[in-house]
């Protein structure tokens, strides 16, 4: 009986709100704008951090030869391991933050800037003291001949010096990131990129300082990154200001929580790198150091791509789960697949078409037996990875941690497992066919589970004595008819016309004042339309929206009869609160009036974005 009730209530709104969502049904123009608007600097700043990660590997490849080349990539396990305590603290600080600032409470944002910070550093020393004896076991369980083993060691040293510092440098990435800051964070990647190419090149080739001279260079460059950012973030944002509030046990543990799914990701790809060395020097012999770096180089040049719309998405995914914007959510994520698909295949074709090139650019020249059909199938699971990634981000940004955790936990875990079985049954080569495998079993399960929380949405939607919830997408000149259609919806449903009216004057207000601010910056589209032309065609056509449309993002949710909520996103001009005679002509016209009419607003300039929410009661 209640599920027939839930359906009939659900088929009345639906035809009830068939003229209103067919005019101003939310098209998702704005999330797209900003999507591609962070998608270069993401970009660029991979390309830098790939730049760093495997410049180690191409300078000692090409300088010192293949044994020196294995002996960096035979070390990658351990540094994967220490990315994995990087990403608990790293992805637990980004959600709470990106969540804390979507739900535009001022005193929530301030508690979770102070744990955030004092959570880092305890997690800089962890990192710095239990790194010791991790990279000793590892190291020594792989057996390797005395030249190799003393390789290895002179590699870790550098390496181990920098691990805190990386920590302090990927929690800064992900912060500057939900604050919008991407042209900065483009820039300190470079500094760094470069950096270790240059510091490589003198230590291991001007200075021959071997192996070790790339561990120093990378070292010396981290420091460099970690300083920087540490005084940018404290110098010209407010994330590490807390205004008093005291930190508590729980805080650690919703860090702790949020982050866990990446964490286990990272902790079960060393537990898989571990163990797929040891199959590969098993099956290759000396070379299976040689194709799992290569193999490392062409998914370090893929992530560049998919990593860089992961990054672009990670703060807007922060902001709308925030604001429970569950239709811009769901477009979004539409958008990540996309262009994923899009950038994973293309990936894919150009390593089917010209496998070579990837060993030459490592300096080998020697290409091992199986060589060039390894890195082919390898290449075969790009596309499942960066949708498993995007899921991952959606799923850890909807509270649905343990999910994703213990998904990530049985799913990695059985990779090495399908490798071995593979290397025992079939030619070696075959055993990169396990990649495939565990990551198609991966996304099965977790776009499911992206669907059922799709379907719940819908479905709490439309449950009788739940919230009425519009999602809308207006133009300035579509503010008036608007604003009758929500008055008309309201009316419909009972809800009360002192709300209504409110809820439509002040929708009206704030898309009058985007207009405004937005032609005051048509100079400014003017200059970006001659220089991103052709891009932005190419993007337009991709997309099938035209990125200078303009629209405000408007979500009315009335609660019951007597209460209502309006969120409001727009991409104009900073909006000015105060009231001094100089800056009139930057604030709203009537602002006045908002504060009259809404009982509570809080309002936030994040991500080069107005973010505004009015609550009304009758």
């Amino acid at each position: 009986m209640a599920i027939e009730k839930t359906s009939e209530k659900k088929k009345e709104i639906e035809d009830n709100n068939k003229t209103l969502l067919s005019d101003f049904k939310r098209n998702g123009s704005l999330m797209r704008r900003k999507l591609l608007e962070y998608l270069p600097a993401m970009m660029i700043t991979n390309l830098s951090n790939l730049l760093l990660i495997s410049v180690d590997g191409l300078v000692v490849g090409n300088f010192l030869g293949k044994d020196a080349f294995a002996s960096v990539n035979v070390f990658g396990p351990v540094t994967t391991f220490i990315g994995a305590v990087t990403c608990l603290a790293a992805m637990g600080i980004a959600t709470n933050l990106s969540t804390a600032i979507g739900s535009n409470r001022q005193d929530e944002i301030n508690r979770v800037r102070g744990a955030s910070f004092q959570f880092m550093i305890i997690m800089a020393v962890f990192v710095s003291i239990v790194q010791i004896p991790i990279v000793y076991l590892i190291i020594n369980s792989y057996h390797l001949s005395p030249e190799i083993n003393s390789l290895v060691w002179q590699y870790a040293i550098g390496i181990m010096i920098c691990s805190p510092l990386g920590l302090i440098s990927t929690v800064g990435v992900y912060q500057l990131q939900i604050v919008g800051r991407m042209n900065i964070l483009m820039r300190l990647a470079v500094m760094e990129g470069v950096t270790n190419l240059i510091l490589d090149l003198l230590f291991v080739g001007a200075f021959h300082m071997g192996v070790a001279g790339a561990g120093y260079g990378t070292a010396c460059s981290n420091f460099l990154r970690a300083s920087a950012t540490v005084f940018y973030l404290a110098r010209y944002t407010d994330i590490y200001k807390r205004d008093g509030y005291r930190t508590r046990l729980r805080d650690f543990w919703d860090i702790i929580r949020t982050g866990a799914p990446d964490c286990a990701y990272s902790a079960m790809l060393t537990f898989q790198s571990y163990f797929v060395i040891k199959i590969l020097l098993d099956v290759f012999g000396s070379d299976g150091g040689v194709l799992n770096g290569v193999t490392a180089f062409c998914f370090g040049l893929t992530n560049v791509l998919i990593s860089g719309i992961q990054g672009a998405m990670r703060p807007l995914v922060g902001l709308l789960s925030g604001a429970d914007d569950r239709k811009g959510l769901s477009t979004l994520m539409k958008s990540g697949f996309r262009l994923n698909l899009l950038s994973a295949g293309l990936c894919t074709i150009i390593v089917w078409l010209f496998p070579q090139i990837f060993y030459s650019m490592n300096g080998i020249t020697d290409i091992p037996d199986g060589g060039i059909a390894s890195l082919r199938i390898f290449s075969l699971y790009f596309v499942f990875k960066g949708f498993n990634m995007l899921i991952r981000l959606y799923l850890t940004n909807r509270k649905d941690s343990s999910f994703a955790t213990r998904l990530t936990l049985i799913g990695y875990a059985l990779m090495p497992l399908i490798a071995f079985i593979l290397s025992r049954i079939a030619p070696a080569p075959w055993v990169w066919f396990a990649y495939l495998i565990n990551d198609a079993m991966m996304f099965a399960v977790l776009y499911s589970r992206f669907l059922w929380w799709k379907n719940k949405d819908k479905e709490e939607d439309y449950r009788t004595g739940e919230d009425l919830v519009l999602y809308m997408t207006v133009t300035p000149d579509e503010a008036i008819s608007a604003s009758r259609a929500i008055r008309k919806y309201a009316d419909e449903h009972g809800i009360n016309p002192r709300i209504s009216n409110r809820v439509a004057l002040c929708m009206e207000e704030m898309v009058s004042y985007a207009d405004k601010v937005k032609e005051n910056e048509n100079n400014i589209e003017e200059i970006k339309a001659q220089m991103w032309s052709a891009a932005r065609a190419q993007a337009e056509k991709a997309f099938d929206v035209e990125i200078n449309e303009f629209g405000v993002q408007v979500m009315v949710r009335f609660r019951g009869s007597d209460a209502a909520t309006v969120t409001v996103l727009d991409d104009g001009r900073k909006i000015k609160l105060d009231m001094d005679e100089e800056e009139r002509r930057l604030t709203t016209d009537n602002y006045e009036l908002l504060r009259r009419l809404a009982k509570e607003r809080e309002y936030q300039y994040i991500l080069d974005m107005n973010y505004t929410t009015l609550k009304f009661e009758a």
